[in-house]
C-alpha cells in the first residue's frame, strides 16, 4: 500500500482494520487482532472510536461483540468500495482475509 493510503484513517492499523472489516463483512476484536498480527486491547480501542464515530457498528451474539461497517453509516457504499479498492493493494491482507477458517456448525447444534 503506498504511504499516502497507509494513513489515510489515521494509522496503518486502523486502515488495515477497516480494510479486513470491508473484506470479512463482520467480525470481531479478537479474530482481528489475530489477523492483523496486534494486540486485542489495541484492536479493540481501534474498533470503539470508530464506533463512536459512527463508521463501524457492533452488536453482542450470545457472549461475542460482532462488527461491522455502519450499513447507517451516511457513505457506507463509497467507504466499503474505497476499503475495497484499498485492499486490492494489500494482496497479504486479503490472502489473510480468505484464509479466515469458517467452517458450518455442526449439525443438529442448538443455538
Amino acid at each position: 500500500m503506498q504511504a499516502q493510503a497507509q494513513k489515510l484513517f489515521g494509522s496503518r492499523r486502523r486502515t488495515e482494520t477497516l480494510i479486513l472489516l470491508a473484506l470479512l463483512g463482520e467480525s470481531h476484536a479478537s479474530e482481528l487482532a489475530a489477523l492483523l498480527g496486534a494486540r486485542l486491547f489495541a484492536v479493540q480501542t481501534i474498533l470503539a472510536a470508530l464506533e463512536k464515530e459512527g463508521i463501524v457498528a457492533s452488536r453482542l451474539v450470545g457472549r461475542a461483540r460482532r462488527t461491522e461497517l455502519d450499513p447507517r453509516h451516511f457513505a457506507h457504499r463509497e467507504l466499503k468500495a474505497l476499503l475495497l479498492r484499498l485492499a486490492q493493494a494489500e494482496p497479504e491482507l486479503q490472502a489473510t482475509a480468505a484464509a479466515r477458517r469458517s467452517r458450518p456448525r455442526r449439525p443438529g447444534k442448538v443455538q
